[in-house]
């Protein structure tokens, strides 16, 4: 286990004045409400497949093998992109790159409202994928320009609740919109909304005036990032980003399809029950937080201490595990909606570890996309097991194991490994540090 007395990083050209003297402490809070937003809108748009899916199944003809394969088709080019968008992101800033992204996947979401095929609805969510490749690393470097060292973790959880509404309100209001019309419908107007935010984030957000400007950065190299995976503390984060990756696809692309093979209730009910899964655990995981950060950080400020809050969290996600002991509506939201939450909050405190450890903030981009490139890697393939697991045995049983013993042991990694600065170092100082 590393020191906690080893984790003494700079912050960046005194971040808090500078802010400060550019009159942006207040406006950076409208640039989180839009990244928030931001996030409410990707998995908005995630959500409306899973809740379309029983329909979209019926239309196409497709097998539970199938549809799994469809549920993580955005993911091929989502996992692919991560590494060369957050590089771009890197170089040009979160105002451009957010706008592009954010317009593509909404373009993507139309054109799959009028598909005639499978093959064409595919092509499709190949395209979301390579809109939303970028999505992290436009939250991570927000939250690294704008916040406070001391508030990150707070800012990173409330953020990522983003997630957990956007499925939530993609979900119920899909549901409703299938209902009242159909699924081609809801894709249609939930691209359209997307369009909106883009227009609104290109007109408001600043990239900041911080150190470097964008065109005099240099570009990253592939060495630089290879060394990564030198630093263990980079390698204990990297592993619950992707033991919590699988999870929360998993259950983004199957929970309405559980609920209904192991509740028998009808789409409507479906949506609604899976949105207050996804709400309940949205407030959860900013409460769990927040309660783990004071306690945690109480007498020991070192940012390394964090892992301890991802260790704690990881142990209450892994209790997905039980699911298989409960067939009624109450135990099984809440053994959900209470593995969500702690998901959720372990995935805020991790996110916010990255950006603790890593040396050099203006490369937070960068990292944040190799991270996801590793755990999206893992992540496509848990709505295709999960598949294949349902069309094998008839439930969902083993998925839920699975998730579980991984979530223990990745949490015990985390607290092992997690200690010592991430740096990134070029060809020649490689020498110099003695690796």
């Amino acid at each position: 286990m590393q020191s906690d007395q080893a984790t003494s990083l700079p912050v960046t050209g005194n971040m808090e004045t500078t802010m400060q003297k550019q009159g942006k402490m207040t406006s950076r809070y409208v640039f989180f409400f839009l990244v928030f937003l931001m996030y409410v809108i990707s998995y908005g748009d995630r959500a409306a497949l899973s809740i379309a899916m029983p329909d979209l199944g019926k239309e196409f003809s497709l097998t539970p093998v199938q549809m799994g394969w469809v549920s993580s088709s955005f993911l091929w080019s989502y996992f692919l992109l991560n590494l060369p968008s957050t590089m771009l992101l890197d170089r040009v800033g979160a105002r451009l790159v957010g706008s592009l992204a954010v317009s593509l996947w909404s373009f993507a979401m139309l054109l799959g409202g009028m598909v005639q095929n499978i093959s064409q609805f595919l092509l499709t969510r190949v395209l979301l994928g390579v809109g939303e490749a970028p999505t992290f690393g436009v939250g991570a470097t927000v939250v690294r320009n704008w916040a406070l060292p001391k508030e990150r973790g707070s800012v990173m959880t409330v953020l990522l609740t983003g997630m957990q509404l956007g499925l939530a309100g993609g979900t119920i209001a899909g549901a409703w919109l299938i209902t009242l019309f159909n699924w081609r419908i809801e894709f249609v107007i939930l691209g359209i909304i997307g369009f909106a935010w883009s227009l609104v984030w290109w007109l408001v957000y600043r990239n900041p005036s911080v150190g470097k400007t964008l065109s005099s950065r240099k570009s990253i190299s592939f060495a630089e990032v290879k060394n990564l995976f030198r630093s263990s503390s980079f390698v204990g984060i990297l592993v619950v980003q992707c033991t919590q990756n699988y999870l929360n696809f998993l259950m983004m692309s199957w929970m309405p399809l559980y609920l209904i093979h192991e509740l028998h209730i009808d789409i409507t009910g479906t949506g609604t029950r899976t949105a207050l899964c996804y709400l309940a655990a949205a407030i959860g995981a900013i409460i769990i937080g927040k309660i783990l950060e004071s306690l945690v950080f109480r007498s020991n400020p070192s940012p390394s201490r964090r892992r301890f809050i991802v260790g704690a969290c990881l142990a209450g996600a892994s209790t997905i595990g039980l699911l298989p002991s409960f067939h009624t509506m109450t135990p099984i939201l809440l053994v959900m909606s209470g593995a969500l939450g702690c998901l959720i909050a372990a995935n805020g405190a991790n996110t916010a570890l990255l950006t603790d450890m890593l040396e050099d903030g203006q490369k937070i981009g960068t990292v944040t996309g190799v991270t996801l490139t590793c755990s999206n890697s893992l992540g496509l393939f848990a709505p295709i097991v999960t598949g294949y697991i349902v069309s094998w045995t008839g439930r969902f049983d083993m998925a839920w194991y699975m998730c579980s013993g991984a979530l223990v042991v990745a949490g015990i990694l985390s607290v092992a490994l997690v200690g010592s600065p991430i740096r990134m170092l070029r060809q020649g100082e490689e020498t110099a540090a003695g690796l």
